[in-house]
């Protein structure tokens, strides 16, 4: 019987760290055990500070990572304040 087949849509994946990371990654790692073939779907270039390139060592093999670059709204907002006069913004309500 073939695996099924699971999609994980997370901002959170390695080589990026921290908890939220850890909890995808070990989900997603013990799925193939109860059957499901997981297919990660995560950005190429998230916004994120902590780095642990260690975790890419805990991806199995059978797992499908699709990665796609991603507009970041916090990026754009970023290069404008510095675009008027250096001026960071302080608080934006969606």
């Amino acid at each position: 019987m073939s695996a099924k087949k699971i999609l994980i849509i997370t901002y959170y994946w390695p080589p990026f760290g921290g908890s939220g990371v850890q909890r995808w990654l070990k989900f997603v790692k013990y799925l193939p055990e109860f059957g499901w073939r997981p297919i990660v779907f995560t950005p190429e270039n998230p916004v994120f500070s902590t780095k642990d390139e260690s975790l890419l060592d805990d991806i199995p093999s059978e797992v499908d990572v699709i990665k796609l670059p991603i507009w970041e709204p916090a990026e754009f907002f970023n290069k404008a304040s510095t675009a008027v006069g250096r001026k960071k913004i302080k608080q934006v309500t969606w």
